[in-house]
């Protein structure tokens, strides 16, 4: 899958005033460090994204790069009774989403937006907006290719299971990834969860939950051809690390020898943050905001996983703001 963030822009504001091209490498460009305050949108088809603007959150609180930000968290939903998965096309799932970058870029005209779902992630490259937005744009997918080819370069005997929706595991972006950084294919098992994602929203630690997970483990661990070296346990779909725990039982309870729990929900909030512009400032003011076309029964329960430790992304996932015509 080429890279979701597909330009190379001239800048003309760097933090050392030079001009200078937007390394490759590096996906949100230079220019975005010379603002005092900017405005970054988080999008899910569901919930599992607040985990990533919640570590989006931190790590921007911690590099104070920047005096102020807007953080927006979009549900990119748009039926509570279905969703992306269940659409029967490609076409029809990248049409839904270009409707919601679009109603993004026009509502919140951010700075960034930010896909926190692996499932939106591998449809961007076929959206209108893609080729037509000037904002840069990052997908979760290329964070999770990076975390998991990094541990299996530094484990040669190690294998990975990719979990994820059934889009995600249909385009098989992550393995081609991996495939491309020189990993062989018998070391990547791929496995589709289907609605796990339901289930861990209405509740992360409940019994059905726990009995749906250790099915999905126990199906992929079959198609390992032996018990030898670390299996880990690559989540990529944002809803599955509220369940991390019982990830790690379901591995557990076997006899296969349990490497880590990869999940690049975490890694996303790294992109925002250079050495070169920490403790830019005193401190960074940010504010929240959730925003959903449905109704969201689940955001109480998701919000209490946010709770203790981030308890402005609990509030503000708690009072989100209903907008019928979002997109």
């Amino acid at each position: 899958m080429k890279r979701i963030h597909l330009f190379i822009l001239l800048l003309s504001a760097s933090l050392c005033g030079q001009l200078r091209v937007v390394a490759q490498d590096h996906p949100v460009p230079l220019a975005l460090y010379g603002k005092r305050g900017i405005t970054l949108v988080v999008t899910d088809s569901g919930l599992g994204g607040v985990a990533v603007m919640e570590d989006i959150s931190r790590k921007i609180k911690e590099s104070r790069c920047f005096r102020k930000v807007n953080l927006v968290f979009v549900n990119a939903l748009f039926d509570k009774e279905t969703g992306y998965n269940a659409l029967p096309t490609k076409r029809e799932k990248t049409e839904m989403f270009d409707r919601v970058l679009a109603a993004i870029s026009s509502r919140y005209n951010p700075d960034a937006i930010l896909i926190g779902c692996n499932t939106l992630s591998v449809l961007y490259d076929e959206t209108i907006f893609s080729d037509s937005s000037r904002t840069p744009v990052i997908g979760i997918v290329d964070a999770g290719i990076k975390l998991i080819g990094e541990k299996l370069k530094s484990d040669p005997s190690s294998r990975v299971i990719i979990f994820g929706t059934e889009t995600t595991i249909e385009e098989n972006s992550h393995k081609n990834g991996l495939l491309e950084l020189g990993i062989t294919g018998e070391r990547i098992v791929t496995k589709a969860c289907p609605q796990l994602q339901s289930y861990i929203e209405q509740n992360p630690a409940s019994e059905d939950t726990e009995m749906l997970i250790s099915f999905y483990m126990n199906e992929a661990l079959e198609e390992l051809d032996d018990r030898s070296g670390d299996v880990y346990i690559s989540l990529n779909c944002s809803h599955f690390g509220y369940s991390e725990g019982l990830w790690i039982k379901a591995i557990g309870d076997t006899d296969y020898q349990y490497g880590a729990i990869l999940n690049p929900n975490s890694s996303m909030g790294d992109i925002l943050t250079r050495e070169k512009c920490h403790r830019r400032y005193n401190n960074t003011k940010i504010s929240f905001l959730v925003v959903s076309r449905t109704e969201m029964p689940n955001a109480v329960t998701i919000a209490g996983y946010f709770r203790e430790d981030s308890p402005e992304v609990a509030d503000a996932l708690k009072n989100y703001t209903l907008i019928p015509d979002l997109f």
